[in-house]
C-alpha cells in the first residue's frame, strides 16, 4: 500500500471517530452564561455515565411546583471522586441545584453544581 493511501485511510478513521465525538461533548446547546440557581427535593437521580441525570420538584413563589429537569451532568463517576456521596442527593433529599437552561427547551438544563444542605458545592463547571 502506497504511503499516501495508508495517510488517506488514517486521517479518514481520525475524522470518522473524534469528529462525533467532539460533537457529542459540545455544550453550544446549553446557554452556558446563565447559572440558574433552584431549591427543591429530589424526584430522580440516575448516577451512570457518560452523563448523571437529576430531576428536582421546586415550590415557585405562587406556591406551585416546577419540575426542573436537569438532562446532562457530569459522569457519575467524576461527581463520586469530588466526594460526592450518591446518598446525598437520594430521592426526597432536598438540595440545590445550578444549571445552564438548553436553548431550544426552557425546561431542560445542564447541570453546573450540586449544593447540600450543609453549604458544600459539588461544582461540575463554573
Amino acid at each position: 500500500m502506497k504511503a499516501k493511501t495508508l495517510w488517506q485511510i488514517i486521517v479518514g478513521v481520525f475524522v470518522a471517530v473524534v469528529l462525533p465525538a467532539g460533537a457529542h461533548h459540545s455544550f453550544a446547546i446549553y446557554d452556558m452564561s446563565q447559572n440558574l440557581e433552584f431549591e427543591g427535593v429530589v424526584e430522580t437521580v440516575k448516577m451512570r455515565n457518560p452523563h448523571m441525570t437529576l430531576t428536582l420538584v421546586a415550590a415557585q413563589a405562587d406556591g406551585s411546583k416546577r419540575t426542573i429537569n436537569f438532562v446532562e451532568g457530569a459522569p457519575a463517576n467524576m461527581i463520586v471522586r469530588m466526594g460526592l456521596n450518591p446518598a446525598d442527593i437520594a430521592p426526597g433529599k432536598t438540595i440545590k441545584a445550578i444549571g445552564a437552561p438548553r436553548r431550544d427547551d426552557p425546561n431542560a438544563f445542564f447541570l453546573k453544581a450540586i449544593i447540600l444542605p450543609d453549604g458544600k458545592r459539588y461544582s461540575v463547571i463554573n
